[in-house]
């Protein structure tokens, strides 16, 4: 399995401490994820990755970038193969248009008949640019397919309404894994962070996900429920933030206050950054790692 960090702040920031000086940053986990990184970033309205196979922890391009980018929108992807062969094109994130998405997990059963289910769900214009092998490309254009099906722009460069976005992701998810289950294939697991640089979304689906949107030495954090999300409050109809960060991990800093994002939850940061959270949907049982998968990090 992989590592996920992505971060939206309302002002220009950089990521450094938590990719590469924090007790427990992305570098560090990198350590036991060596199968390449990436690092999606916007330089204005233009998307910018930045790829390879090489290990995250030993490269130096890593460390050098991780220093010196800086942007209101970021995702980050250490990868531990599953799916594909290890090479640059199938380090995530992957981008099209203005969209960028990285995928933590596996979509099982992809030679037993997903992948062709997939593909037959996949629009023809976005077939032929899956360069890669990966489960995970194939979902992110899987996806793609679903919004420009429902009317998002297919150019991945227009406005998109966020709610719609938030809706049709979840159905398509839902959807395949319905059909995983229809095939009496194990379920996928599918945590992804899916954003055009002003809509930011985070879904958990198997595997452990946490958000931060505060800081620890905010003297308001106690007292004032409307600058921070609290997950057992489930409010779904937005909550003020300045700045959100997701990681597979807690990353462990002075700086953040970490929760746990609810398996079956998605995370929606609207462009005025208020920020929502859709519950599970219902009967929502989470999905179960294969035994075979156990003793490979997480």
């Amino acid at each position: 399995m992989c590592r996920l960090f992505g971060f939206r702040s309302a002002v220009p920031s950089r990521a450094h401490r938590s990719l590469l000086e924090a007790e427990n940053a992305v570098a560090i986990q990198a350590q036991k994820h060596p199968h390449g990184w990436g690092i999606g970033w916007f330089a204005g309205e233009e998307v910018c990755v930045m790829k390879t196979g090489n290990a995250a922890a030993e490269c130096t391009r890593f460390q050098q970038a991780s220093r010196r980018l800086s942007s209101n929108t970021m995702v980050v992807h250490v990868r531990k193969a599953t799916v594909g062969v290890v090479d640059h094109l199938n380090a995530h994130p992957f981008h099209y248009g203005r969209w960028l998405f990285a995928h933590n997990g596996t979509v099982f059963g992809m030679e037993e008949g997903l992948r062709a289910w997939m593909l037959e769900q996949i629009d023809e214009g976005f077939a032929p640019l899956i360069l890669g092998d990966t489960d995970s490309e194939c979902l992110f254009y899987f996806l793609l397919s679903a919004l420009a099906d429902n009317g998002v722009d297919r150019s991945g460069r227009g406005l998109v309404d966020p709610d719609t976005v938030l809706q049709i992701v979840r159905h398509a998810l839902w959807a395949l894994d319905d059909e995983a289950v229809a095939r009496g294939l194990e379920r996928p697991i599918v945590n992804v962070l899916l954003t055009n640089g002003s809509t930011f979304l985070a879904h958990r689906a198997g595997m452990p996900l946490h958000l931060s949107t505060q800081k620890v030495h905010c003297s308001e954090f106690d007292a004032c429920p409307a600058v921070k999300v609290c997950m057992e409050r489930q409010r779904p109809v937005g909550v003020p933030v300045n700045h959100m960060l997701v990681a597979s991990e807690r990353i462990a800093t002075s700086e953040n206050v970490w929760e746990e994002i609810e398996d079956g939850s998605t995370v929606l940061l609207y462009p005025d950054f208020n920020l929502r959270v859709a519950g599970p949907r219902p009967a929502w049982e989470v999905p179960e790692l294969p035994e075979r998968y156990r003793n490979i990090p997480a």
